[in-house]
């Protein structure tokens, strides 16, 4: 007898547990059958309420049931945005990518090719660790200004290439400073040379000059201390450091004056 009603109400569970099944399958069936003007809408809703991850399950559904259609290119860069605003950069970064590569012409072309340079540099980490993003995003925005330099994100895309830039030169920058304060001052050359020869544009390209010559003062170069000070007070007049440019300048002329002054003595 126990028997017969644990096995009538297995078959209860499994009856409803296939009605709920194929009452969802139905109701997916259903929102996938709408026509397309009225899953657009329904899309748009969604992403509007800032209910993304909503909107991203429809719009790969869209993508599939009306990828030839005239909102194709708007639902593709939809689902990117949807990605790029729940900060997932790399998911974001690729969806851009696909709008521009399988609508060249489409008009939202040129705002993809700038969000997808804007997701690398948001996923860039601080300047002390890899800077493989922030090459990326460098690369990334000066090609969208080439291909739309009449767009006006440019300005945009300019400022974000040179906070990127400055990060890299700050990256150099700080690794020349710890060789020097180690007093490893052909070390610390080697990236206030990098920085200088790379990202001469940038804030640290000043400070790299005044403490390369610095080094040169250190190690008693004295001939190559005068030029650097000198190059620094050439390319950086008015700058924070000038007076202490100068400074390291008649102190450099001052002791290679001196040595010059000995030398003819003993000799």
């Amino acid at each position: 007898m126990q028997r017969g009603f644990r096995y009538l109400a297995g078959v209860l569970v499994l009856i409803t547990t296939a009605t709920l099944f194929f009452s969802g399958c139905g109701g997916a069936r259903r929102y996938e059958e709408l026509p397309m003007d009225a899953s657009w809408a329904r899309i748009r809703n969604y992403y509007d309420r800032e209910k993304y991850l909503n909107a991203i399950d429809r719009l790969e559904v869209f993508l599939i049931n009306y990828s030839g259609s005239a909102l194709a290119d708007s639902a593709q860069f939809l689902l990117a945005e949807c990605h790029f605003n729940i900060k997932e950069y790399i998911i974001s970064s690729s969806e851009y990518e696909k709008l521009t590569q399988q609508y060249p012409q489409s008009n939202l072309a040129a705002e993809a090719e700038y969000k997808r340079g804007v997701s690398y540099f948001r996923l860039a980490p601080k300047y002390a660790l890899d800077q493989t993003y922030t090459n990326k995003a460098i690369e990334t925005l000066q090609l969208f200004i080439e291909d739309y330099p009449d767009s006006p994100l440019v300005s945009s895309a300019e400022q974000l290439i040179a906070r990127a830039r400055n990060k890299l030169a700050r990256k150099q920058y700080a690794s020349g400073r710890l060789y020097h304060r180690m007093g490893e001052y052909a070390s610390a050359r080697i990236y206030y040379d990098l920085v200088l020869e790379n990202y001469y544009d940038t804030k640290y390209a000043p400070d790299a000059q005044f403490y390369k010559a610095v080094t040169f003062e250190k190690s008693k170069d004295w001939q190559n201390a005068i030029r650097e000070y000198q190059l620094f007070l050439q390319k950086y007049p008015g700058n924070d450091m000038e007076t202490r440019a100068l400074e390291g300048l008649n102190r450099a002329r001052n002791r290679k004056m001196e040595e010059e002054e000995l030398a003819r003595e003993s000799g």
